[in-house]
């Protein structure tokens, strides 16, 4: 585990954590403030506890053929509160860029509306 920053709603540290979901090895980025668990349910939810939701997960851009989201591009989210990624169309195809912003209930989002100016990559 590292600590990655600080994190965007409540200033705890932002974790770092290399996790296994479903068979594939990913990193977890979590404010240390967002603790979860399993309940009597086997449902994973936030602890009694937790007073923040700040997660992220290396694989949040899948869908848009981005394989991981790096601890250099989150480390770079927490300190200037937005980061430029760089994602895929369909099949692998064409090639765009996009700002990605912290977002409190999905812990990041792509402004799509916005365009990525050239320096900014």
């Amino acid at each position: 585990m590292s600590i990655l920053g600080n994190c965007p709603y409540c200033k705890g540290k932002v974790i770092s954590k290399k996790i296994n979901v479903k068979g594939k090895n990913i990193k977890l980025y979590f404010c240390e403030n967002a603790k979860k668990e399993y309940d009597d349910s086997e449902q994973y939810v936030f602890t009694h506890d937790s007073t923040c939701r700040f997660r992220v997960y290396s694989n949040t851009f899948l869908r848009y053929n981005k394989r991981s989201f790096s601890e250099y591009e989150m480390k770079k989210l927490l300190q200037e509160q937005q980061v430029v990624v760089r994602l895929h169309g369909k099949k692998g195809g064409s090639e765009y860029f996009k700002y990605v912003i912290p977002h409190e209930e999905y812990g990041v989002t792509i402004l799509w509306e916005e365009e990525v100016e050239e320096k900014a990559c």
